[in-house]
C-alpha cells in the first residue's frame, strides 16, 4: 500500500488510528495530508463502538450480545452496562419484534410487529422498583415508601442517577395503568393531602403493574415497559426476569398482527 501523503510514493505502513483505510510512511506525511484526511476521515466501526451507542440509546439487551465482540475491554463494558441496568429507566423492543398500540377493551397492549418464533426474545425491561412479597407488608406498600424515599430530600440535586429516575418516573411511570383500570381522575380528585394523594397513586399503579420475578420467587418488580402486556390464562408468551432485569419470550410461534400476551400468576 502505497503511502497517502500527495506526493509520496514511499510504502504505507502506518495507519490512521482513527479511520485504519488511510495509511502512512511517517507521522510527518500523516500530518501533511491531514487536512484534506480529516475531511473523509470517520472512526472506525470497532465493537466497542457498537456496544457504546447501544448503551447510549439505552439498548442493553444488543449492548450485552456485543460484550463477546470486545476482548479485554469486555469486564469494564459488563460494569458499564450494569450501573446502567441499576438506574431502572431502559427497555428494548428487541429486534422490531413488537409494537405497543391500541388493543380494544383492554387499553394498550402488545402485538407483534411481525412473524414471531417460538423462544425468540422479544422485549427487554429493567426493574424500576422491587420489592419481596413473603413479608408482613405486601409489596406495593414498600414500593410506594422506597420511591418516596429515592424522590425526597433534594436528592435530585445531589445526584444525576436520582434526577433521571425521578424524570423517568414523573414521565413514565406516573402514566401507567392503575390497579383493575381504575379510573385515574378517581385518584387525583380525593379529597386528600397532596403527599397522601401521591402515594395512592403510586401504590394503584405497582399494584396494577408489579409482576412476580421468576427466578427470584419471593420478589416482585415494576417493569415499565412490559407494564402493558395483557394477561391470559393462555398466554403466548413467557417471562423471565429477576429482581433487576425481564426478557419476555414468545411460548409459540405468533404471527404479525396478533396480540401477545402474559400470564400475570406467580410462576408455578
Amino acid at each position: 500500500v502505497e503511502c497517502g501523503a500527495p506526493g509520496c510514493t514511499s510504502p504505507g505502513t502506518k495507519k490512521c488510528s482513527r479511520c485504519g483505510k488511510e495509511a502512512y510512511c511517517s507521522a510527518d506525511c500523516q500530518r501533511k495530508a491531514w487536512s484534506s484526511h480529516k475531511l473523509v476521515c470517520q472512526s472506525a466501526n470497532t465493537a466497542e463502538s457498537e456496544l457504546r451507542e447501544c448503551m447510549r440509546q439505552g439498548k442493553l439487551y444488543s449492548a450485552r450480545r456485543k460484550l463477546p465482540e470486545c476482548g479485554k475491554l469486555s469486564a469494564k463494558l459488563s460494569e458499564e452496562i450494569e450501573d446502567l441496568v441499576a438506574m431502572g429507566v431502559h427497555s428494548e423492543i428487541i429486534d422490531g419484534a413488537l409494537r405497543c398500540e391500541s388493543v380494544g377493551d383492554m387499553g394498550k397492549g402488545y402485538v407483534a410487529a411481525r412473524a414471531l418464533t417460538a423462544g425468540e426474545a422479544l422485549l427487554f425491561d429493567t426493574s424500576f422498583l422491587f420489592a419481596p412479597c413473603d413479608g408482613s407488608q405486601a409489596p406495593h406498600f414498600l414500593m410506594a415508601e422506597k420511591l418516596a424515599k429515592r424522590l425526597a430530600g433534594g436528592a435530585r440535586r445531589r445526584s444525576a442517577k436520582a434526577d433521571t429516575q425521578a424524570d423517568f418516573f414523573y414521565n413514565t411511570v406516573r402514566a401507567l395503568p392503575l390497579k383493575g383500570n381504575m379510573d385515574r381522575s378517581s385518584v387525583e380528585s380525593a379529597k386528600l393531602d397532596d403527599d397522601m394523594r401521591e402515594q395512592m397513586l403510586i401504590c394503584s399503579i405497582v399494584e396494577g403493574s408489579a409482576l412476580y420475578c421468576s427466578e427470584e420467587l419471593n420478589y416482585m418488580a415494576l417493569f415499565p415497559a412490559a407494564a402493558y402486556f395483557n394477561h391470559s390464562c393462555v398466554p403466548n408468551a413467557r417471562v423471565e426476569s429477576s429482581r433487576s432485569t425481564l426478557i419476555v419470550r414468545a411460548s409459540e410461534d405468533i404471527d404479525a398482527g396478533q396480540e401477545v400476551l402474559i400470564s400475570y400468576l406467580p410462576p408455578a
